[in-house]
């Protein structure tokens, strides 16, 4: 067996995989290959289905589908053998969470994504019950201006980004969070380089309640992290500015 390929049934079974979609499913139904999760390839059909441990992954993958429906994240299980696809010699990763995993069989759904936290990402130090109140010297822009909006996410990407790039000398931190007020997608990644709102981000200008803190996240590596530094100072230099209003 190539050494790639992994048995369904051989240490998978604590394992939990999810697969994004537009199409409304329910528990016991298949997912068989279809069209390709890239969006670079459309219009070509794959003999695979795509799966991840990943949740973000699944996130992404459910925004980008084909189809108008809702974006909906299942949880599944593998019928048959997967592989990996981060070993084969033409993967290129596309520059945000992406599907680890794929087979030639189905997926079996066994329930769906409903129970979703969200996420801030900062470098203040909180505990449960505090307030994060909008006010705050944005990530990029103009340094000397307060944003009326809190901004979080769905994503543990996004807010890893949040911490990573957030303003002071504190360690990066990751928050649970609860709104007080109304939200609304954020306008600056919704619709913007992709379709939807792929990494879930929301703004309010009502504060956010602390709820718990997420200790065991990783980082983005030093290049990509340099990589978004370099990308958002070339935006200030152009004069781009966050839409806040």
């Amino acid at each position: 067996m190539n050494p790639g390929i992994l048995n369904a049934t051989n240490n998978l079974q604590t394992q939990r995989f999810y697969h994004g979609t537009r199409t409304e499913l329910k528990p016991g139904d298949l997912i068989k290959p279809s069209h390709s999760p890239d969006v670079g390839e459309r219009d070509k059909i794959t003999p695979y289905v795509y799966l991840s441990p990943n949740l973000d992954a699944a996130i992404w993958e459910a925004e980008l589908a084909i189809g108008d429906g809702l974006g909906r994240v299942y949880r599944v299980e593998p019928t048959g053998p997967i592989e990996d696809t981060s070993d084969l010699p033409d993967h290129q990763s596309p520059g945000h969470p992406s599907m680890l995993y794929r087979s030639r069989e189905p997926l079996r759904v066994t329930g769906e994504v409903t129970d979703w936290p969200l996420y801030h990402g900062t470098r203040a130090d909180l505990k449960p019950g505090d307030l994060i109140k909008p006010g705050h010297t944005p990530n990029f822009g103009n340094q000397a201006r307060t944003t009326p909006h809190v901004y979080f996410t769905r994503t543990l990407d996004a807010a890893t980004w949040g911490a990573e790039l957030a303003v002071g000398e504190g360690p990066d931190r990751i928050y649970i969070v609860e709104p007080t007020g109304p939200i609304e997608e954020d306008p600056n990644l919704t619709n913007q380089k992709f379709r939807g709102n792929p990494t879930k981000s929301f703004r309010s200008r009502a504060p956010l309640r602390v709820t718990g803190e997420i200790t065991d996240w990783q980082g983005h590596s030093p290049e990509v992290l340099n990589a978004m530094k370099d990308g958002l100072a070339r935006l200030e230099r152009l004069g781009v500015e966050p839409l806040d209003d």
